[in-house]
């Protein structure tokens, strides 16, 4: 009787196994992406946009803040072009977002590790 139970058993872990490994290859595909080179313009541009659009674009904040009554997220590694063609930048950019109305997005800062 244990034989039997034994092999009932295993049968389940193994397709346990089987799904939580199938699973956590579906949860890396997002940061598998190659990084998107933006313009300082597209960066300025999402002003008035909101908390899903920038979500979208730039992925989930690295820090969120609330400073002089507007919250702001930090992100710490977006890439911008750089001075010379084919070349990159990585820079931080925090995103203001106002606290009244629609909540959309007021200030975009760009910050090049100079200035940090």
């Amino acid at each position: 009787m244990l034989y039997i139970f034994g092999r009932s058993y295993m049968k389940q872990l193994l397709v346990i196994l089987a799904v939580l490994v199938l699973a956590s290859g579906c949860s890396s595909q997002k940061d598998d992406r190659p990084e998107k080179v933006w313009t300082a313009a597209e960066l300025q541009g999402m002003r008035g946009k909101t908390r899903d659009d920038v979500r979208e674009l730039l992925g989930e904040p690295k820090g969120l803040y609330t400073y002089d009554s507007k919250d702001r997220w930090h992100y710490s590694k977006i890439f911008i072009d750089g001075d010379q063609p084919g070349t990159k930048e990585e820079v931080a950019v925090l995103v203001y977002f106002s606290k009244f109305g629609e909540h959309r997005v007021t200030i975009v800062e760009i910050r090049h590790k100079a200035e940090e």
